[in-house]
């Protein structure tokens, strides 16, 4: 028996630190068997480790060597048990070669080398499969490597093990890899690969991608920090990132810079992304801080339409911005100074914007937008035309002011039909990361029949107008101050007490209180086809709560104006109303005398209705032994309508007001 021990510097792999203290090298020589043995404890550098190493030498014909790891790590990842089995090797003073081996990790892979002590040099081929090489080759000389690496139709699952544990995992996929690496007093990296029909995913399901194809190559020069330049270009597949989709279509990536111990820097980067555009991009990332320092992204012309669908639309969930419309071209450029954005310009050209259920749309928008981190900025919008609804808006412009907790516009003229929405006194104030919005407008008269006809109602007479009081909106929330008046149907609506809540949510809730007084009841019953009635008609609807815009909640009445005035009332109008209070009078009407005669005088009309729970408490001017008085006659002819239901569910009420408003045949019962 023989005992050796040599020190750490006879082992070509440098710079290694033995944790167990020593080395100790066996030798046990058997007349019979011929066997060296040797057995090392542990193998320890920066980025490896290795423990429990035993080797068998049997000098037989052919030689044979055996050599067994209990386990190894590499780059933060771990193997045991690893076990390599030469049959047919071969030993000579400066050669240790394996022609036929076989590698045993968890799979069995052959595997051929040879190293030569006196060059320091390993060559190392494993043959995954008869299609599939893998080769590196490995050089020491004056305490510097120099690796080479080429891989020829190696699966991509193969590199599993080294992603990072809550990574994607490829499942299939090909590649194609040659590279080069110099680590001494100077390091240069060269690096190229193409892959094919790749595929990933991760466990959860956010992330997937198929059918992808793609070439990268990235070179790198080391003195004191690292000079890099890379390219990739993505050229097929699709990839789901959550909440991002990328569809097939080819993608390129150029950049360089450097990276050092407290810094990464990238001098220009460049993305060419087809149907979208292209962006210039440069910065640096304080490596230390986890922050960037500062960073400036530029880009020219790109399409509107896919750029919103592609990064803005997958976060917009269901509001207004997940069903938007874009088209035109802009240019951008944004600055990030430590960590927080610093400046941002976004110039718009033929731009358009319309909601994908028609609710609005502008065209010919041209814009230069701008915001900066420390002062305000002049911003500028001009619309061609643009539609709100089914309503046409003309050319308009507004001019606003952006500073980084503040937005006011200046005075905004909006055209609509043959009136206009002017705006004033439009301010937002950011308070706790919440903006609040106020504003104040005014309705120039708009004529009714127009509106009608855009609106694709029936035709109205007369004028509309408004005055908005101040609007303030904070946290989906909106409040009016004051009164908004409009004039309609020759007479006015006083709309109080507006407040809304969870205005951009599918429910909204909506509360009011409206009084309408003097309406002309001859354009009010034309227009909806009630049947002619002469006269003035006040309405209040007190208590107003409309809950996803449906009533749930209120207290109506309808009366008759104060006034001396014409009232008239025709044969067809008192059955749509004996139809509302769900009587037969119209029933008794047809079969008397009366029917020879085509309208009628009255001396009041009333009408109530108190919703609650789905169900309307009706009631008229007064009450009488059959029900409730609606039409009390006067003149000559005259005629009292009476209504008999007392309770009345909502939809079965509303049914028959769109019987009688549309030019049905009322349903008597």
């Amino acid at each position: 028996m023989a005992t050796a021990i040599f020190p750490p510097a006879y082992f070509p792999l440098k710079p290694l630190r033995f944790f167990s203290g020593f080395c100790t090298l066996v030798f046990c020589l058997s007349a019979s068997a011929q066997e060296l043995r040797l057995s090392i404890d542990d193998m320890v550098a920066p980025s490896f480790s290795l423990r429990g190493i035993s080797a068998q030498l049997t000098l037989s014909n052919p030689v044979k060597l055996d050599i067994t790891i209990a386990q190894a790590t590499l780059q933060g990842r771990e193997w045991r048990k690893l076990a390599l089995h030469c049959p047919d090797a071969r030993i000579e003073r400066d050669l240790i070669e394996c022609r036929r081996g076989t590698l045993d990790v968890g799979e069995k892979l052959p595997l051929t080398f040879q190293y030569r002590p006196g060059a320091r040099s390993l060559a190392l081929t494993l043959l995954p499969e008869s299609t599939e090489r893998w080769q590196a080759q490995l050089l020491w000389r004056g305490g510097n490597l120099a690796a080479s690496m080429a891989v020829k139709n190696g699966k991509a699952v193969r590199l599993n093990p080294w992603l990072p544990e809550q990574s994607v995992r490829f499942s299939q996929g090909v590649f194609d890899l040659t590279g080069k690496l110099e680590i001494g007093d100077k390091g240069k990296l060269d690096v190229s690969a193409i892959l094919r029909n790749g595929a990933f995913s991760d466990a959860a399901g956010t992330r997937a991608g198929e059918k992808l194809a793609g070439t990268l190559t990235l070179q790198g020069v080391r003195a004191g920090a690292w000079r890099w330049n890379m390219a990739a270009a993505w050229r097929e597949g699709e990839v789901f990132w959550q909440p991002f989709y990328f569809a097939p279509g080819e993608r390129r990536l150029s950049a360089q810079g450097s990276w050092g111990e407290a810094q990464a820097v990238v001098d220009q980067a460049q993305l060419e992304w087809t149907g979208i555009g292209t962006a210039q991009l440069s910065g640096a990332w304080n490596r230390a801080a986890g922050r960037i320092e500062h960073l400036q992204v530029t880009a020219k012309s790109m399409a509107l339409d896919p750029l919103y669908r592609t990064f803005v639309k997958p976060w917009a969930q269901d509001g207004v911005l997940s069903k938007l419309v874009l088209s035109g071209v802009g240019d951008g450029a944004a600055s990030i100074k430590q960590g927080a954005l610093d400046e941002a310009t976004l110039v718009i050209r033929q731009g358009g914007l319309k909601h994908e259920e028609k609710v609005f749309g502008l065209a010919g928008i041209d814009a230069s937008l701008a915001w900066q981190q420390n002062q305000a900025r002049e911003n500028r919008i001009h619309v061609s035309s643009g539609e709100v609804g089914k309503l046409p808006l003309g050319a308009f412009s507004i001019r606003a002011t952006l500073a980084p907790d503040r937005i006011s516009m200046a005075p905004l003229t909006l055209p609509i039909l043959d009136g206009a929405l002017t705006m004033e006194g439009v301010e937002a104030q950011r308070e706790n990361n919440d903006w609040r919005w106020t504003l104040s407008a005014a309705l120039q008269p708009i004529s009714m029949q127009r509106l009608s006809q855009a609106l694709q109602l029936p035709a109205m007479h007369g004028t509309l107008s408004a005055v908005i009081p101040q609007v303030h909106y904070a946290r989906q929330s909106l409040t009016v101050g004051g009164a908004l008046l409009f004039k309609v149907f020759d007479g006015a609506v006083v709309v109080k007490d507006l407040r809304a809540t969870d205005l951009l949510s599918p429910t909204p809730h909506v509360y009011a209180n409206i009084d309408m007084r003097n309406l002309d009841l001859d354009l009010l019953t034309r227009t909806f086809s009630f049947g002619n009635m002469q006269g003035r008609l006040d309405v209040s609807v007190n208590a107003l709560e409309l809950f996803g815009w449906r009533p749930v909640k209120f207290d109506a009445k309808v009366a008759s104006s104060a006034g001396d005035y014409p009232r008239k009332i025709s044969q067809r109008a008192v059955e749509n109303i004996t139809s509302l209070g769900g009587a037969g009078g119209a029933a008794a009407l047809q079969r008397s005398f009366l029917r020879f005669f085509d309208q009628f005088g009255y001396e009041r009309i009333g009408l109530s209705c108190r919703l609650e729970r789905g169900v309307c408490e009706m009631a008229g001017i007064e009450d009488v032994p059959q029900g409730y008085l609606i039409v009390k006659g006067g003149g000559i002819p005259a005629l009292s309508v009476i209504g008999y239901n007392r309770r009345v569910g909502w939809d079965e009420l509303l049914a028959r007001i769109q019987r009688a408003t549309q030019g049905g045949k009322p349903i008597v019962q």
